[in-house]
């Protein structure tokens, strides 16, 4: 399981909610809804390059997540449109999460009772880039009163603004 590797005993202090959504032991399946924005074209052309939606609005969401030895498939499904990434553990408190040719590496951890997943590294090619092209690249998770759970995550890069946001909420597991 590879965020309970990755975040240790600060992960059993998660909401049950996002324990379950992130103890892949097999194959897990969340439906709901997500609203996609972006900046402008050229963030736009980015986003789609990356492997996101380049379309914006709000539409079905659902997200799987299936286990394959160490590693984590995650699969996003805009409305038709799939994005999927593979997760790893890099070190101690550090995932790596593949997306074509990028690969971007998380710190997960725990703000309060929210998981706050800060990007802390980017790759392309398999090559580091420098840190001063994020603006600021992170997601947040949360859960609702009735046991849903809210995402919101965006990337944004310096001089060219937000290249895409994705901020949803998903039921589940099924």
């Amino acid at each position: 399981m590879l965020y309970p590797r990755a975040m240790g005993a600060a992960f059993n202090d998660l909401p049950e909610a996002l324990q379950a959504f992130h103890n892949v032991a097999d194959s897990t399946l969340y439906r709901g809804h997500v609203t996609v924005s972006h900046g402008s074209a050229l963030g736009r052309r980015i986003a789609k390059a990356g492997g996101m939606p380049a379309t914006s609005g709000r539409m079905p969401f659902t997200f799987r997540a299936t286990r394959d030895g160490e590693e984590e498939i995650w699969e996003r499904n805009f409305d038709g449109h799939i994005t999927r990434s593979t997760q790893r553990l890099l070190r101690p408190g550090v995932i790596a999460e593949r997306v074509g040719t990028s690969e971007f590496l998380m710190q997960p951890q725990l703000r309060g009772s929210d998981l706050y997943i800060p990007i802390i590294g980017l790759r392309g090619f398999g090559l580091p880039l420098p840190s001063g092209v994020l603006a600021s690249c992170e997601g947040v998770e949360t859960v609702t009163e009735e046991g849903d759970i809210t995402f919101d995550v965006h990337a944004r890069i310096r001089v060219i603004g937000l290249i895409v946001r994705y901020q949803g909420v998903l039921s589940g597991p099924e």
